[in-house]
């Protein structure tokens, strides 16, 4: 399986980046007194530094293929002996994207147990079911397969942690049929994700270590505020995570 390469349906995105070879030309000090215009503009790259947040275009597309690249192929190295919790200092504790990857074996997503079929609940309280079918999760690429998307402010590791929910052998109870069960914290949805999809498997911590990867990008502090929600919208849009999606009320 290649790891070190974005998905190819998602490569074509590079042929309109920005052309990081444009030569940053600024007039000399004599045309800034003959020319109000260049003075005007020398003025407002001053105040750039005191802007609290800016959107960097030219780079969100690659930092969008940094996204698509897995840093780790399972979690599992990323656990503790005990298993009940990721191991210290192995993740970034600073902002940034991330995106959960399904790494295992891609017959159990085609399984006929697999429920991938979802049923939510729409405007009004009425039943919305979505299907999870082949060509929207993009098994004929035979490639990692992206499941979740998110953004935090503060810590990476700490945001992994909250989803993966190691101590818990399972985020929600045994079901049947399709209707999308609580979960116990707004904070674990790759986990609850993860446990839809294979309702009737009593401990879905193995399958959590050793089937999902992780890749992410760090965009710490609050001036790449703008970024990491562009980012995060932009990612979802093209990799359509399944269990990223909601229904608007």
């Amino acid at each position: 399986m290649q790891l070190s390469e974005p998905h190819p349906a998602r490569r074509h995105l590079t042929l309109h980046e920005t052309d990081e070879r444009a030569i940053d030309w600024r007039p000399p000090r004599a045309a800034l007194l003959l020319d109000p215009l260049a003075a005007y503009c020398s003025a407002l790259d001053n105040t750039t530094a005191f802007m609290a947040s800016t959107v960097h275009a030219g780079t969100l597309q690659r930092w969008y293929e940094e996204l698509c690249r897995l840093k780790h192929e399972t979690l599992d190295p990323l656990v503790t002996a005990t298993g009940r919790s990721l191991r210290s200092g192995l993740l970034p504790a600073a902002g940034g994207v991330y995106a959960f990857w399904w790494t295992g074996q891609l017959e159990m997503l085609r399984d006929p147990t697999c429920n991938r079929t979802i049923e939510l609940a729409g405007p009004g309280g009425r039943p919305v079911t979505i299907h999870l079918d082949d060509e929207w999760l993009g098994l004929a690429a035979e490639l990692p397969l992206p499941l979740y998307v998110g953004k935090t402010a503060d810590s990476i590791s700490k945001r992994v942690g909250q989803h993966l929910r190691l101590a818990d052998i399972r985020t929600t109870p045994l079901f049947e049929g399709y209707k999308k069960q609580p979960r116990p914290t707004t904070s674990c949805q790759l986990r609850s994700g993860v446990e839809h999809l294979f309702p009737r498997m009593a401990d879905t911590r193995a399958l959590v270590r050793n089937s999902i990867g992780l890749s992410y990008v760090v965009l710490d502090g609050d001036h790449h505020a703008a970024n990491r929600f562009y980012l995060e919208d932009y990612a979802v849009g093209l990799m359509r995570p399944g269990l990223n999606i909601d229904i608007e009320r």
